[in-house]
């Protein structure tokens, strides 16, 4: 289970959509939409552009990914396969804050996350990528106006044609249920201080060491997590918790780490989240290889855990070097 970290309102008429707003046809603000309805802090992690309405639960967006991203860079010349999972985590979040009637300072628990990519279709140009993102909720739950569940399935589309499909579930509680879910873990923080050796960034597809989210251990399929300090995209020194797309990229990074020296580049992804990822606790990192659905792709599963008790389950599965 993951909660995504939240950004207060700036100012109050913000917190909250009135729901006749489901009458518009389209928003725009400028060239980016409110940070505080996708949860970043800085502008240019943003991906979603705008967003439109077509029915109670059809929707329709647009992103934008950077060709020069300062985390996220390109692999083998196509985007990083997390920026995917970053841009149905936004699209769910701005829907939510905006057509959905969840006010903004809420907490989103996200049950699980699981896509697959086109990478032939997802090569890094000269500028920014274009895209739209269809989204069907259905299994929506509301309570007094705003949501509280639901599924989000969407279509990304580059230049018209289907690039990535993905869908995640979510549950939402308000700061009160919040607080009393997190007792007094609500404080808790990330401590600064040294951090443990990397891996060398050559084996997670990190640009530099600064980048990586693994220790090593003394085994070569465990590692036990460092919360890399390389950009605010993945560390939010205000989450109470390990934020979840952190948990991603270690688990990809962990993926490559094991197929190492072959050349791992995952086009699916798929994570279930079992509990909160906790500050001040180690959290071990274990990969190994599955049985693979498809011919010629190999899977990988990776486990997160604390205490012994697992935090997410991830399933990694890439095109074999030699198909």
């Amino acid at each position: 289970m993951h909660v995504s970290g939240t950004i207060q309102p700036r100012a109050p008429h913000q917190t909250r959509l009135n729901r006749n707003h489901h009458t518009t046809t389209g928003h725009r603000r400028g060239p980016y939409v409110p940070r505080e309805f996708v949860h970043r802090p800085f502008i240019d992690d943003i991906l979603v552009t705008s967003w439109r309405r077509h029915d109670d639960s059809r929707f329709s967006l647009t992103a934008q990914w950077p060709h020069d991203h300062g985390y996220f860079t390109p692999v083998h010349g196509r985007h990083h396969l997390i920026l995917t999972g970053e841009s149905i985590r936004q699209a769910g979040l701005l829907l939510c804050h905006t057509e959905l009637g969840v006010p903004v300072g809420h907490h989103f628990i996200l049950g699980d996350l699981v896509y697959t990519t086109h990478p032939e279709h997802l090569a890094v140009g000269r500028g920014p990528t274009q895209l739209t993102i269809d989204v069907n909720c259905s299994r929506l739950r509301f309570r007094a106006g705003a949501l509280t569940s639901g599924y989000f399935a969407m279509a990304f589309r580059k230049e018209g044609r289907i690039v990535a499909t993905g869908h995640s579930d979510v549950t939402v509680t308000s700061p009160a249920v919040y607080r009393r879910i997190r007792g007094d873990r609500l404080t808790a923080r990330r401590t600064l201080g040294p951090l443990p050796t990397p891996v060398p960034h050559q084996l997670t597809g990190s640009a530099h060491d600064s980048d990586v989210l693994l220790s090593p251990t003394d085994r070569p399929d465990r590692w036990q997590l460092r919360i890399a300090p390389g950009h605010a995209a993945m560390v939010n020194p205000a989450n109470d918790h390990i934020p979840g797309m952190l948990l991603l990229d270690a688990a990809q990074q962990a993926a490559r780490a094991l197929t190492a020296p072959q050349t791992f580049v995952p086009y699916a992804f798929g994570t279930e989240f079992r509990r909160y990822a906790e500050h001040g606790t180690p959290c071990v990192i274990e990969a190994r290889r599955i049985p693979s659905a498809l011919p010629t792709t190999t899977t990988v599963q990776v486990t997160g855990t604390q205490d012994g008790e697992p935090v997410f389950v991830s399933s990694l599965t890439a095109l074999d070097a030699r198909a």
